[in-house]
């Protein structure tokens, strides 16, 4: 989501009025008649507090992409000082090299070699001494694997494949068992060569209906039939019974001999480990435990062990994304028959075919309802024999295990209810935001902890182009869907083999011209704004891990793996809803329980369950959701009914039930039903259930709530794409605050309406693709201080003072207010100068370009620096200055500006940066520092930093590297340039304010 920096809109809105949603705080009011004098100083209000930047655990983290063994224990922990500098909590090693074409020795670079563990040594020690976190990734790059473990071992991960030979009917077929249709999934051109070797599972022959090369096959119900047990020495005899076309279906199970995920690209290979490393079964035992051995015997040593016990925080598993046909394990078929009840080898060829299947019958139900229970099978296994194993054996360190559990069939909710922390990205979810609720509903449930992680800000050919606003507006949606911890993508090492200028970054190139992720670090020129961003994201972890989450909304699930289409399309959203996905695996938890007509009601607290129209429903949920009806929570039922149980145990009696438990749910006092999702909020309503955040007059407002014994805070997103100005009804009693994350100021409210019964309304205007951080109290918070009394409305801003409530504008005139105890106040706001645009300005270079173009390696990461300086009678992009235009560094603009005598009337004033380039920016006035400026939108208020007569504005602009690189190594950076600078208008807006007089 990169800035526009054309977009000057949003900041023209907020800097017109200053906005009453940034409204100040609520004071005592004087009688009709008095005169309280108004402070000058807008900073100096009584009723401000400060929201702290959190510890460490509470920051974001960086990923760290490491070349395998290929570093130095002195500039790992450089590194690492220089992310604890620049105010990051925790680190992730990982080793990542897709841009690696030299090679790399495996001895010297090899992941778990004596250089790999002399830097994580390095790194713990340095993480322990600055008073970081360290995670790491269980193995080089992912999925899981263990070196020396072979394909063909029970530990190594398994598929099941398939060989077919059509008969005639009535003909013999006297023959070897029809092989394997294709490789191994793992086997690619150009890796090391390896045996594996299939097991036969079994032999089926059925009847063909059409075509035998049709995608699926359709076989004719009732003639599928096992034969495996008239194979001899892999060779069968059978006759095909008279009359059509018949097929023999040999099912396989193998080794798929994949190796680390990305360990060869365009035909080049290089091993991570010494010796060659495979992926381990992550649905058996002995795959898991591969792993803790490997890692008991060859790479803790006593002193990680001590470390990580102290600094350790997780071991990392990314995504789940595997080479396979179909996943298998080799106790597949006795797990299958102990957890579903049947055996699963009378209908093994139903099961063939990961993402759709190979063969089904006429009767399509059957086969849909035996891969269901196929899935769930691998699903339970992998939490069991993997989530589970490995979790545990994390926290004998003191650690836990963050995964990624999505990409393969799995119950994705589940599955993050039983990691120690469950993780998202915004790549991937980015087109499926509905993936977020999935995790964030079992991490909830779960109660193993109040963390969900998001890999946050890998982006398509987004190296070294994006700004520090672009990290801010990617992070949001995560934040508004219930992320709260954010480990940014990512922060790579300093040098490589084949690294060039500014240094080793393992996506950039990945193949010409595509590259991806950005490359954050002290090679970047925004690194030294980078601490504003930081405290940014810091304190909005430290909200959002506050308290306990609560959701208006539980939406039911019964889907494997985290993507889907979004439920509703935004019809609840709009209507002021939270929901979360509920998968079914969910429904059985301990915290599943209702009371007060809340489902977990000391979590999450749903006030209803919606069920989406199904073709097909497990009884197990049908049963927990008539359960939950009995208990008093509101039910919303969408479309038909289901007509079908999902599993293929007891169809028969599983339908029948079914059908009785549904119409008696259909037919229950607490339910409700629509025809569509599109009814749903106007059902919910009649119902008397209301969202809790709702806006009235505009949509768009995606919320999430954490909730205390004090009162609640709120997450608000914009995420239409343009600014919304307007009310919202929050739940909730006491008083309202305004928190700046990138501040820590917090501002008590003065306009706000608190008569409807458990509601606090409050004025909000949010620019596209921001958030306002909302907190409604019964106590003072954060160390203001306020009084009962305040304004209900205002036509202009309220702030409260320490001599009371002031109306501030930047225009002479008369506003007015409504207060909450009925009494109408005024005040007389004097005449203030006019808005300055500033538009001659002095601008200082400092141009970074590589100091030896072409190199590769160490010598890859010298910049060198050289100055320009101009004068500008306007404000442009460095591409249309002379000199500029291939230049990206650090660009230093310097204004001076007079204020009238007629400012001494003023209380402050508000500085509008107007359209920023790529890259981040910091203020100077008067030679002072300003807090860190909004990254998103650089409007700041001043307060008494101005002073009548001469004043010196100062802005530092940092840029990325894109338009530097793109003359130096255009064949890798295709992408068009782009503007950078303070592009405008600036200007200074002066305000007055005036003390606010009851009228009646």
């Amino acid at each position: 989501m990169a800035t526009n920096p054309q977009d000057t809109s949003r900041r023209s809105v907020l800097a017109a009025g200053a906005a009453v949603a940034a409204a100040g705080a609520v004071g005592s009011v004087v009688p009709a008649g008095s005169a309280v004098a108004a402070p000058r100083a807008a900073g100096a209000s009584t009723a401000d507090g400060t929201f702290a930047v959190p510890e460490a655990a509470q920051r974001p983290a960086f990923r760290y992409w490491w070349p395998g063994g290929g570093v130095t224990p002195q500039q790992i922990a450089k590194e690492v000082g220089a992310m604890a500098d620049a105010g990051f909590g925790s680190f992730e090693i990982a080793d990542v090299r897709n841009s690696e074409t030299a090679p790399m020795p495996v001895n010297a670079y090899a992941w778990g070699s004596p250089t790999w563990k002399a830097g994580v040594i390095a790194a713990l020690r340095t993480a322990k001494a600055r008073g970081l976190r360290a995670d790491l990734t269980l193995g080089p790059y992912w999925p899981s694997v263990v070196p020396g473990l072979r394909p063909d071992d029970d530990a190594a991960m398994k598929e099941l494949t398939y060989g077919q030979t059509v008969v005639d009917g009535g003909s013999r077929f006297d023959g070897a068992v029809p092989a394997p249709h294709s490789t191994p999934s793992g086997v690619k051109s150009g890796l090391p060569e390896v045996t594996v070797t299939p097991v036969l599972q079994a032999v089926h022959a059925a009847r063909v209906v059409g075509s035998a090369t049709a995608s699926p096959v359709v076989l004719e119900d009732g003639t599928l039939t096992d034969v495996t047990g008239q194979v001899r020495n892999g060779r069968l005899a059978w006759t095909a019974p008279a009359g059509g076309r018949w097929v023999l279906i040999a099912s396989w199970s193998r080794g798929t001999a994949m190796i680390e995920r990305q360990a060869y690209y365009e035909g080049y290979f290089y091993s991570f480990t010494d010796p060659q490393a495979y992926v381990v079964d992550h649905f058996g035992a002995a795959g898991s435990q591969a792993v803790v051995n490997w890692w008991k015997r060859d790479l803790l040593t006593g002193e990680m062990r001590s470390l990580l016990r102290s600094v350790g925080g997780d071991f990392f598993e990314d995504s789940l994304e595997f080479l396979t046909e179909l996943h298998w394990t080799p106790r597949m078929p006795q797990e299958f028959a102990a957890r579903r009840g049947y055996a699963l080898r009378s209908r093994l060829p139903l099961v063939h075919g990961q993402s759709s299947a190979v063969y089904v019958l006429q009767d399509a139900a059957v086969g849909k309802r035996v891969r269901w229970d196929y899935f769930q099978t691998l699903s339970d296994l992998y939490l069991d024999h993997h989530v589970g194993v490995l979790d545990d054996w994390a926290r004998t360190l003191g650690m836990r295990l963050r995964i990624q559990p999505y990409g393969a069939p799995v119950d994705t909710g589940l599955a993050a209810a039983r990691a120690g922390v469950p993780e998202g990205e915004s790549l991937a979810f980015g087109s499926e935001p509905d993936s977020f609720r999935v995790l964030a509903a079992g991490r909830d449930l779960g109660r193993r902890g109040k963390v969900l992680s998001s890999e946050m800000g890998a982006v398509v050919n987004g190296a070294y182009r994006l700004s520090l606003g672009d990290l801010v507006t990617t992070a949001n949606p995560g934040y508004a869907l219930g992320v709260n911890q954010v480990r940014i993508h990512g922060f790579p090492y300093a040098t490589s083999p084949s690294g060039q200028w500014p240094g080793f970054n393992p996506w950039a190139p990945i193949g010409a011209p595509i590259n991806f992720a950005e490359a954050w670090g002290p090679r970047q020129p925004q690194w030294q704004h980078i601490d504003g961003t930081a405290g940014y994201l810091a304190r909005v972890h430290k909200l959002l891990q506050s308290g306990t989450g609560k959701v208006d909304l539980a939406v039911y699930r019964e889907e494997f793996d985290s993507a889907g289409e979004q439920f509703d399309g935004g019809a609840l959203t709009d209507a002021g809803y939270s929901y979360q996905l509920v998968d079914w695996g969910l429904l059985g938890l301990p915290a599943a329980r209702v009371r007060g007509g809340r489902l977990d009601a000391d979590g999450a607290a749903y006030k209803a369950l919606i069920v989406p129209e199904r073709d097909t429903l497990l009884l197990d949920s049908a049963r927990r959701v008539l359960a939950f009806a009995r208990a008093g929570l509101l039910v919303v039922l969408v479309g038909e009914l289901p007509s079908a149980g999902t599993s293929f145990t007891d169809v028969a009696l599983q339908d029948k039930e079914l059908a009785q438990v549904l119409g008696e749910l259909a037919r229950h006092g607490r339910t409700v039903r629509v025809s569509s999702p599109a009814g749903v909020p106007a059902a919910l309503k009649r119902c008397s259930v209301t969202g809790s955040a709702v806006p009235d007059g505009f949509g768009g407002l995606l919320h999430v709530r954490r909730a205390d014994g004090s009162g609640s805070r709120y997450f608000l997103l914009n995420t239409t794409a343009a600014a919304v100005k307007g009310t919202v009804s929050l739940e909730g009693t006491g008083r309202p605050y305004r928190v700046d994350p990138w501040t820590g100021q917090v501002t008590a409210l003065a306009v706000y309406d608190s008569r409807e019964r458990g509601r606090v309304s409050v004025p909000v205007e949010v620019g596209a693709g921001e958030a306002v951080v909302l907190a409604v109290s019964e106590r003072q918070e954060y160390g203001c201080r306020t009084s009962e009394l305040h304004a209900v409305s205002a036509d202009t801003e309220v702030r409260h003072t320490s001599g009371g409530l002031v109306a501030r504008a930047t225009a002479a005139g008369t506003y007015t207010a409504r207060l909450s105890d009925g009494r109408s106040a005024s005040a007389r706001v004097p005449a203030v100068p006019t808005a300055l645009t500033l538009s001659s300005w002095r601008l200082d270079v400092e141009d970074w370009r590589p100091a030896h173009p072409g190199e590769t390696g160490t010598a890859a990461t010298a910049t060198v620096r050289s100055e320009h300086s101009k004068s500008l009678a306007e404000l442009v992009s460095w591409q249309r200055i002379d000199g500029l235009e291939d230049v990206s560094g650090v660009g230093v603009y310097t204004a001076s500006f007079t204020l009238p005598a007629g400012y001494s009337s003023a209380a402050g004033a508000v500085l509008d940066l107007g359209a920023l380039g790529a890259g981040s920016v910091e203020v100077r006035v008067n030679g002072k520092d300003l807090p860190p400026v909004n990254q998103v939108s650089p409007v700041v208020d001043l307060g008494d930093r101005l002073r009548v007569g001469s004043n010196t504005l100062t802005v530092t602009v940092a840029t990325t590297l894109l338009n530097r690189l793109k003359a130096t190594r255009p064949d890798a950076f295709v992408q068009p340039r782009q503007d950078y600078g303070l592009l405008g208008p600036v200007t200074v807006t002066p305000y007055a304010q005036a003390a606010l007089r009851t009228t009646g």
